[in-house]
């Protein structure tokens, strides 16, 4: 009767104790902190910006915007975002600092173009002897337009003349002036230019010739989001529910530019409405998952690489760095 009557007595605690463990991990709230760089690379995520939709029971989210890539770095590397949107060179390179960073997919395929008020350039060897401009010695959009024009039979160093003396704004006002005749500008600052010199336009779309050097296998991985390695072993219900909420972010933003556009100067993005609807189909927007994604991102990683090994760390991440669900 004892042994019959302890044994009811441990069974009925250990249901009361399991009971409110379970009960407690389900009460048990989580705030999910998600940043993004000021500019293009975070138009994807506008909506969700918008709507803060929900990822789950308990769970709340929190959105900023970083005005810098340094801001966003010091963030990393402290660890106080749990997803940022960020170009994939910085990624690796914190991952390959040892800050368990993790790609979770990409979204921007590139954002580059050269732009000129002169008519007559519509081919590579059309730069041949020009003075080109360009914002950022020694960056990874610099190593991308050299890697192209050797590609297309031209000395970066013999055959053009490059000029990184203007910032991204002082140098949209000098191609808007005319007073530089071309130019390698990044969105937004490519509509700027167009929308206030109707003289000027793109020449050249560093996508479609980075797709022809590549055969059309390999697209231009330039921005993507990545989640933080333990809140993801932690949490994998949550990041399943970030990258379906990011998908139909990007897929609403790509079907609803002038909404869109709204949303961007509303929440401080840094773009004007009118300039982000028209530059949205340039920004090149599409969600793929990271591990879809490896050939291209490793093909991009490598370019820069082969310039610069400390741009991405000092080498290719390995395959931990491409988050699997």
């Amino acid at each position: 009767m004892r042994k019959t009557l302890a044994l009811a007595v441990i069974t009925l605690l250990l249901f009361l104790l399991l009971t409110g463990c379970s009960s407690q991990k389900s009460t048990e709230k989580v705030t999910v902190n998600l940043a993004g760089l000021q500019g293009p690379t975070s138009i994807g995520m506008i909506k969700m910006i918008e709507d803060t939709p929900s990822l789950g029971q308990n769970v709340e989210s929190s959105y900023q915007i970083a005005q810098s890539p340094d801001i966003m770095v010091a963030k990393l590397l402290a660890k106080e975002v749990d997803f940022a949107l960020i170009p994939v060179n910085l990624a690796a390179k914190v991952y390959n600092k040892g800050v368990d960073y993790r790609l979770a997919a990409m979204s921007t395929w590139g954002v580059l173009y050269v732009v000129s008020s002169e008519t007559g350039i519509r081919e590579w060897e059309d730069l041949k002897g020009k003075t080109v401009s360009s914002i950022g010695k020694g960056t990874s959009p610099d190593f991308i337009f050299k890697y192209l024009l050797q590609k297309n039979g031209l000395d970066p160093e013999k055959d053009i003349k490059m000029d990184y003396s203007l910032g991204q704004i002082e140098l949209a006002e000098a191609v808007i002036a005319e007073k530089v005749k071309l130019a390698l500008l990044p969105e937004p600052f490519v509509t700027m230019t167009m929308l206030n010199n109707s003289r000027v336009a793109v020449v050249l779309n560093i996508q479609d010739e980075w797709n022809r050097i590549t055969d059309g296998k390999v697209p231009f991985a330039q921005s993507g989001l990545v989640v933080n390695g333990e809140f993801a072993r932690k949490h994998p219900e949550i990041v399943a529910k970030v990258l379906e909420e990011y998908k139909k972010s990007i897929d609403w933003v790509n079907a609803n530019p002038g909404d869109a556009g709204i949303l961007v100067e509303k929440h401080k993005i840094g773009i004007k409405a009118n300039v982000a609807e028209l530059a949205i189909p340039r920004c090149n927007q599409r969600y793929e998952d990271a591990q879809s994604s490896k050939e291209a991102v490793e093909t991009y990683l490598k370019v820069i690489y082969d310039f610069s090994p400390n741009d991405i760390g000092g080498q290719l991440p390995d395959e931990k760095f491409y988050y699997k669900k």
